[in-house]
């Protein structure tokens, strides 16, 4: 299937760099993505285990000490955003293996019958 370009209808050669192709600049731009969220991940992970390891010392207006609760809350809600950068990174490399290495039409034939 011929490459029609962007959604604004420039020829798929029109990319920031003279030569590039839409799909080169779709590529790197997933890869950007890919790395930021790795780089997140990375984060979000250190994060979790200072919560975990107790490392972490809250103090409330007043003055009083918070709840051990406290602390567990905030370490559920970093093990859920852990998760869901686990599945975009996930998504985003699917992204990019469809793209750098798309599928044979031989593929997508079923019973006989080419599916379009």
């Amino acid at each position: 299937m011929p490459d029609k370009g962007d959604f604004l209808g420039h020829p798929a050669s029109s990319g920031a760099n003279a030569g590039e192709t839409v799909e080169e600049l779709r590529i790197a731009s997933i890869g950007s993505k890919i790395e930021f969220a790795k780089s997140e991940l990375q984060t979000v992970q250190s994060y979790i285990d200072v919560v975990y390891a107790g490392q972490i010392a809250v103090t409330a207006d007043d003055g009083s000490d918070l709840h051990v609760d406290s602390l567990a809350h905030i370490g559920s809600v970093l093990s859920n955003y852990e998760q869901m950068l686990f599945d975009q990174i996930a998504e985003l490399e699917y992204q990019q293996e469809m793209l750098l290495f798309p599928p044979d039409q031989d593929e997508d034939v079923e019973d006989g019958e080419h599916i379009e």
